[in-house]
Parts: structure tokens; sequence; C-alpha cells
């Protein structure tokens, strides 16, 4: 009898064994982190959508895109199909602008293939460069539909132009929340940076 019973215990004490490793092994992958999400863009230079079927062309006057303190600044930008574009400035002051729609072009309706520049040939205000010195980013984001990407409360005039009256970081926020519903596909976006010097 005993004999039986020592064969027994050797017969199923491995598998045992193997029974709590293997659930030892499950646990621990079990409790292993999973990867982090990369963290959500707090800059509208890091929101970038390459799946966008718009394509926008956005240039400035200068080959080099460096400008001194006080120099005058046009931009210009295309689009490959009919959308709505909206051109916003985050200057070296950290303050946010709207560039385009503006005083002169109130509607940010843009026809495909037309050059627009900023400020358009006549317009009786310029656009300069302001300090400190560092870097412009200007961006472009462009819809195929309405989307409004800035509650108009929150704007205010600037001249021509008109100034967002929140933080870079809270006007990303809004704007990805506006563009959330949107296919990938039918918005896109397109930047400069701008070099500032005194």
């Amino acid at each position: 009898m005993r004999r039986l019973n020592s064969f027994g215990f050797w017969l199923w004490f491995p598998l045992l064994l193997l029974g709590i490793l293997t659930w030892g092994a499950a646990t621990a992958q079990g409790q292993a982190k999973e990867p982090e999400k990369p963290a959500a863009p707090d800059r509208l230079k890091d929101l970038d959508n390459p799946k966008g079927e718009i394509k926008v062309e956005l240039t400035v006057d200068r080959e080099d895109a460096t400008y001194k303190v006080g120099d005058q600044i046009v931009f210009t930008f295309r689009t490959n199909k009919d959308c709505r574009l909206t051109l916003f400035n985050v200057g070296t002051s950290g303050k946010v602008h709207v560039l385009f729609p503006n005083e002169h072009h109130k509607d940010n309706l843009v026809k495909a293939g037309t050059v627009y520049r900023i400020p358009p040939e006549g317009a009786k205000f310029v656009f300069k460069a302001q300090g400190p010195a560092g870097e412009d980013v200007v961006k472009a984001i462009a819809t195929l539909e309405n989307v409004p990407l800035v509650n108009e409360a929150n704007l205010k005039p600037a001249g021509p132009f008109q100034e967002v009256g929140k933080p870079e970081k809270d006007i990303v926020i809004g704007i990805q929340s506006a563009l959330k519903p949107v296919d990938f596909k039918k918005w896109a976006e397109a930047e400069k940076v701008i070099k500032i010097v005194e």
C-alpha cells in the first residue's frame, strides 16, 4: 500500500508543479504593463495627419524662412481640392493668431489650385515678424467639410487678424475634439517654421 501511495505521489507531483509554474507565468504576463500610448500633442507643430487626401502647399517669400524682427513676411498657400482652410500662427511670444480667414478674406472656403496670398496684393496691411527671437510656427489645417476649429467666443481682433485668447495646449485640444469625428482622409495639415532673429 505504501509503495502504491509513493508511486502515485511521484506521478501527480510533477503535474502539480507544472500547473503552478504555468499559472505563475500566466499571472505575470497578465500583470505586465500594456505599452503606453503616445502622448497627445499639445503644440500645433506636433499635430499631423499623413493620411489626408488634401494636399496643402504652404510657403513664405524667403527660401531660408529667416526674418529679422520688423521684417515683412508674405505667406502663400494652395490646395489640390476645394476645402475649408484655417491658417494659424504661433509666435515666439507664445500667442496664437488666426491669419486666414481674415479681415480681407472673411470666408475660409478655398478653391483647388488657387494661390492665396497673405497679405493679399494691394492690401492695406502687412504681416511683420515680431520678437523675441526664436521660431514662429505657421500651421494650415484644411477640411473637406466646414468644421469650426476654434470657438468664436475665444477670438478677439488683432488688426486684420484674430488672436485666440487661450493657451496653445488648450487650442490643440479644441482642434483635436473638432476633428475627432472627421475621417482622416478628409482633413490635412501643413506647416512652415520661420526663424526670427534680432
